[in-house]
């Protein structure tokens, strides 16, 4: 008997009768026939679905909106008996103040997932796109409602009167959105907001701008909380002229993930997305309890009495948030409007080139209708 025959047999939807199988064993060494079950047992097992991975790594910066990931995990990274722990869930939050390298790090899979912004990630999915590399959104994290703004120097009223003064940004983050909006509406001339953009002083992060207005080096600056309501306290005089609750429903934080993580972890997806919400029905239904765990995380620089200050700028998102933002597919939407807003500023300041993208292309709703 070969060893051929030995295959087929035990292929076979029989069993050997006690005679078959002394002949087979009389022909193929034990060790062999059992080593040639185990083969066929692994690749059996390997032909159904791969494991899912238990680890998520995300990319933050620092901003209050990404609370509800942090407090579901217990902190930067997944504390034992936190809601993530007891998914099953190791999660680790990656610190990336830098936008560029925030995007960097999802591209070149050192995070899997990313936070941004609906704005922010309008340039991102098209430059992804250009090199070959596939993301897409899929879950709002947040609103700002008052904790993005422009500050300004004693004096300076409003966006009008930023003709002809130093302003201080970080280009192609949320802030230059939102500068970009309210000088279209500002009454001020195409010329007089192209030379605020080009005179203006472009900073690397979201941070600086807000440390260059504190120490009176710039006019003006658009920065993001907490930086921002630390800077008008550092500069007597100064105030905030325009934010996010004059500019309602512009500026809404988002995840993306690597279409390469999502396909191979889509209960996993699930999971992550549950948590997050679980975090924010957290923080609203015990807020002390929320305010203090957001003050006690190493490296996130958020103080308990702060945490609270900040989280009335920003309205969190829920199941029912995520599903209104995101729309139905070919429907008008808030995240539609906004993608599109975007590359037309894009476009404009010759980042982007070509026509632009369908915003239906750039996210996927599988997660929020598991919800």
């Amino acid at each position: 008997m070969s060893l051929r025959s030995v295959r087929v047999r035990l292929a076979a939807p029989i069993s050997l009768d006690p005679a078959e199988w002394q002949r087979v064993r009389q022909a193929v060494p034990l060790r062999l026939i059992l080593g040639f079950a185990l083969c066929l047992a692994v690749g059996a097992g390997s032909s159904g679905f791969a494991a899912e991975a238990d680890a998520v790594r995300v990319r933050v910066n620092i901003w209050v909106g990404c609370v509800g990931g942090l407090v579901a995990n217990g902190g930067l990274d997944t504390v034992p008996g936190s809601i993530y722990s007891k998914k099953g869930l190791k999660v680790s939050f990656k610190i990336i103040d830098d936008w560029t390298e925030g995007a960097a790090a999802l591209a070149t899979n050192n995070v899997d997932v990313m936070l941004t912004t609906a704005d922010v990630w309008a340039k991102d999915y098209a430059q992804f796109k250009a090199r070959g590399f596939d993301a897409h959104a899929f879950f709002m994290v947040d609103w700002s409602g008052g904790a993005d703004g422009v500050i300004a120097a004693q004096g300076i009223n409003s966006l009008k009167d930023l003709a002809g003064k130093k302003v201080a940004f970080a280009p192609y983050t949320p802030s230059h959105f939102l500068l970009w909006t309210g000088l279209r509406g500002s009454g001020l001339s195409e010329q007089q907001r192209n030379e605020i953009f080009d005179h203006g002083i472009h900073t690397k992060d979201g941070i600086e701008p807000a440390t260059l207005f504190a120490q009176q080096k710039v006019d003006a600056a658009v920065a993001w909380d907490p930086d921002m309501s630390d800077a008008v306290a550092k500069r007597p005089g100064s105030r905030k002229i325009y934010d996010t609750h004059q500019a309602n429903k512009l500026i809404a934080d988002i995840l993306v993930v690597s279409d390469r993580f999502a396909a191979q972890n889509p209960q996993t997806m699930i999971k992550f997305a549950e948590g997050w919400l679980e975090g924010v029905q957290f923080i609203k239904s015990q807020p002390a309890r929320a305010y203090t765990l957001i003050g006690s995380i190493k490296d996130f620089n958020i103080p308990t009495d702060l945490a609270k200050t900040m989280l009335e700028g920003v309205v969190l998102a829920d199941g029912a948030d995520n599903k209104s933002f995101f729309g139905s597919a070919g429907a008008a939407s808030d995240y539609n409007r906004i993608f599109k807003a975007a590359q037309q500023m894009y476009q404009e300041t010759g980042v982007l080139k070509g026509a632009p993208a369908d915003p239906e292309s750039s996210v996927d709703r599988k997660v929020v209708a598991g919800l």
